[in-house]
């Protein structure tokens, strides 16, 4: 294991004690009457954002691809900008409808990635009367395809959207290639312990807001989180086995406001 990763927990738990020492020594000094401690807190309080923020990036994890270290510092800068009368602007002007482009923008974009397999869905379902009108040969080899064993079938790209509603999903019959998860309202159930993988590793979008998801995977899979999560929570709840992974879901999108519980 690395230096960094070593330091990692402990630089969250100075983070976390320097704001609260700072806290404590602002009250005692206003307790004294030496400073304004509540104008002071009221003040220097964005500072704080800037310090968890900074405490992120010395994480390689959080580091690597993801803006959120720099979206609480640049945040933390600009309130503490305009709690000292710096700048006109008010940073809650313009922070929830910044919040909601970049997530319509990163939706849009996904979607756009998932073109060719969408794709590929249609250009299977394009002619329905293919097996009928092939020929014999051909329907015969079609219908024979059809009855392989459950490794050897067309994988199958999930896709569901709960919107004040409850779905339950349990995919055994084909492999799974990934998958397209919207929980607005509402809650989806995933259940993939029946169900392999096309490959090694599987991607699974997915996008909750006042809604909640559960997933529930074999023991030989272990899970990639790469999930923004604002106001909401997104928990492991595997038990510990003594299957080796083989196989890997990466999951990946938005959870605002929301939960996210994956189980084996």
């Amino acid at each position: 294991m690395s230096d960094s990763q070593h330091r990692a927990p402990l630089s969250t738990r100075l983070v976390l004690g320097a704001i609260i020492i700072a806290i404590g020594v602002l009250f005692l000094l206003g307790n004294l009457g030496w400073v304004d401690a509540r104008w002071l807190v009221g003040a220097l309080w964005p500072l704080a954002l800037v310090v968890v923020g900074v405490g992120m990036l010395r994480d390689p994890r959080q580091r690597k691809g993801n803006p959120w270290p720099w979206v609480i510092i640049t945040v933390g800068v600009w309130i503490f900008a305009d709690n000292m009368d710096w700048i006109a602007v008010n940073v809650w002007d313009l922070i929830v409808p910044a919040i909601l482009v970049y997530i319509g923008a990163n939706l849009i974009y996904r979607s756009g990635g998932k073109s060719h397999s969408s794709k590929h869905e249609a250009s299977g379902s394009e002619n329905p009367d293919a097996v009928s009108n092939a020929a014999p040969s051909q329907s015969e080899n079609v219908r024979e395809q059809l009855r392989l064993p459950h490794a050897e079938k067309a994988p199958e790209f999930i896709r569901s959207f709960a919107f004040m509603s409850y779905c339950d999903l349990h995919p055994v019959m084909q492999p799974v290639r990934g998958g397209d998860l919207s929980a607005v309202l509402g809650g989806i159930k995933l259940d993939l312990r029946d169900s392999s993988l096309e490959g090694d590793e599987a991607v699974l979008d997915v996008f909750t807001f006042w809604g909640g998801i559960e997933i529930l995977v074999p023991p030989d899979w272990t899970i990639s989180n790469k999930v923004t999560t604002l106001i909401g929570g997104f928990v492991d709840s595997r038990r510990p086995t003594k299957v080796i992974p083989t196989k890997t879901l990466v999951i990946r999108g938005f959870n605002l406001m929301s939960g996210i519980e994956v189980k084996n």
